[in-house]
């Protein structure tokens, strides 16, 4: 695939500057971007074959590739040999299942700002709907819960009927709402007036969320 370099006002060399002996010679952040136009696969693939093309730069590159798309791909595991390849895995992964910022159930939604955290508002029969803890039934306006998802950044969510699911940058799953048929994935059918995290995911990376209609 043709991949082709966007200027960039901070990295570009100087019009009158000749040009360099050796591509890797430019400066790295005019080399990252120009990666990041790339496809992910393609990065990978020059990464692989090129034996002086540094593994960091098509690293950097997937990153900004999936940061300019509005994915956060996730850490590299512990114990992974090759970088590129499982980041090139993540990025295009991601972009298959896109993340989802928001989310409308019957009678609330739910969305993401900017610093991972989440907020809700709506009119509910019962206070485990919306979040918040008990009193909470109606909010007319985006308030954040008081759940920090135990100091994760919320990348995905999605709003059922009764009941919500919050998927963490690391791969966990928080549910919150009416329990009763099991969609909280808590192993009983108890309601949750917060987030809780399901840990029936405990080490296991999940990729996308859906909530039901109950």
């Amino acid at each position: 695939a043709a991949c082709a370099a966007s200027p960039s006002a901070t990295a570009a060399p100087s019009p009158d500057t000749p040009p360099p002996a050796r591509l890797l010679d430019l400066p790295t952040e005019l080399l990252v971007r120009a990666l990041s136009r790339c496809d992910p696969a393609d990065i990978a693939r020059v990464a692989a074959v090129s034996l002086l093309f540094h593994a960091s730069l098509a690293v950097e590159g997937i990153r900004l590739w999936a940061q300019e798309r509005g994915f956060e791909l996730p850490a590299l595991p512990e114990g992974e040999g090759c970088a590129v390849r499982w980041l090139c895995f993540a990025a295009l992964l991601r972009e298959s299942n896109p993340p989802a910022r928001a989310a409308a159930g019957e009678r609330h939604s739910v969305f993401i700002d900017g610093e991972g955290r989440l907020s809700s508002c709506g009119s509910a029969p019962s206070p485990v709907l919306l979040g918040h803890g008990e009193g909470v039934t109606r909010l007319n306006t985006p308030t954040r819960l008081p759940s920090p998802l135990g100091g994760e950044r919320a990348v995905s969510v999605s709003a059922g009927g009764f009941h919500s699911l919050a998927l963490t940058g690391s791969g966990a799953v928080w549910s919150w709402g009416m329990g009763g048929f099991g969609q909280l994935g808590h192993g009983d059918e108890q309601n949750q007036l917060l987030p809780k995290k399901i840990e029936a995911f405990a080490g296991q990376r999940v990729i996308t969320v859906s909530a039901g209609a109950a």
